[in-house]
């Protein structure tokens, strides 16, 4: 299992622009997308507990990794990225990621989202 090279600490308390260009160049490095999406997360969440506004991080390097190099492992953090994406890109995502639901409850789902 490959580990991130942060601690709480630096995710918790760096500046939304460091940390940015921190985990991207973690990814440059070690090309490791599912970890990338799961500490874009943990930025999001640190946006919705703290009182700075960190907006959408990482908002290039998530559209890259869902759009070119998805993975099974990324298929249960989309639902939290649906802003970084158009209506279209959206509706790509879903149907790629979710092939099994029958079609009138993948248009339901982006239709309502």
């Amino acid at each position: 299992m490959k580990t991130h090279p942060f601690t709480a600490q630096q995710l918790f308390r760096l500046k939304p622009i460091t940390l940015e260009r921190r985990i991207q160049a973690f990814y440059d490095e070690s090309g490791d997308g599912t970890t990338v999406i799961k500490l874009v997360r943990l930025l999001q969440i640190r946006d919705r507990i703290g009182t700075e506004d960190l907006g959408m991080p990482c908002l290039t390097l998530v559209r890259t990794l869902y759009i070119a190099h998805p993975t099974r492992t990324m298929k249960r953090y989309v639902y939290y990225f649906q802003a970084y994406f158009s209506a279209e890109e959206w509706a790509y995502l879903v149907q790629s990621f979710f092939a099994e639901l029958p079609y009138f409850l993948l248009f339901l789902i982006v239709k309502l989202s």
